[in-house]
């Protein structure tokens, strides 16, 4: 059964948002696939708004690389590729590490701790081979710390990259020994952060982004 977009609690919200949020976490599902074209009028009957919020919903996510308007075909979500995966990966290391230089430099000092206690919980996880509530943590690990950088503009950028990542994410997740890995890179990066080391804590995240590129290419050999 469809749900209408206009449901409680989303009034404060622009349609136009709403509509991107809708069919942006309809990607992410899967419940709209790779190389799918959206029919509008399909599109406006199930959400229940008319043509020209949806079309400026549409234009936002294609921005946001999510959706591709091709001439004369229509409106379709974005293919996956390995250059897409690349390029998403190569321009998040870079931003999400310059985040954690900034966030090392902001901190009051209780930063490291915070980070710690949310380690222990992905450790617990691990151990347990709960991969989806271990991906939960690991999510609040990184927000925490971006958030914390102090920048409104660079976290707004780095949410539309860490969402374009999901659709790569859960492969590289599931390789072998990627959750211990992961909590050992933490460490070390907590230890960097307690040491108040901005440059270093901004070189360990950025080479561990960047070493998921060769997990995520193996998905297109």
């Amino acid at each position: 059964m469809e749900t209408s977009i206009h449901s409680e609690g989303i009034q404060h919200k622009s349609l136009v948002e709403t509509i991107v949020e809708n069919v942006e976490a309809r990607i992410l599902r899967g419940e709209l696939k790779p190389g799918e074209r959206l029919i509008e009028q399909a599109m406006c009957n199930q959400l229940q708004v008319s043509r020209s919020p949806l079309r400026e919903a549409f234009r936002i996510l294609e921005n946001r690389g999510f959706l591709v308007n091709k001439a004369r075909k229509g409106v379709f979500v974005s293919e996956l590729s390995k250059k897409d995966a690349i390029d998403v990966y190569t321009i998040r290391a870079n931003l999400e590490s310059l985040a954690i230089y900034l966030a090392v430099k902001n901190d009051d000092g209780t930063l490291a701790d915070r980070l710690q206690e949310i380690n222990q919980k992905m450790l617990f996880f691990a151990e347990k081979g709960d991969a989806w509530n271990y991906a939960k943590c690991n999510q609040e690990f990184h927000s925490f710390l971006i958030n914390s950088c102090n920048n409104q503009r660079l976290i707004g950028i780095l949410e539309v990259f860490n969402k374009q990542t999901i659709r790569y994410r859960s492969e590289v997740m599931l390789s072998a020994g990627k959750m211990q890995d992961s909590i050992k890179k933490h460490e070390i990066l907590i230890d960097s952060i307690r040491k108040k080391d901005a440059e270093q804590a901004e070189k360990i995240r950025k080479e561990s982004i960047l070493a998921n590129i060769e997990i995520v290419s193996t998905l297109f050999l």
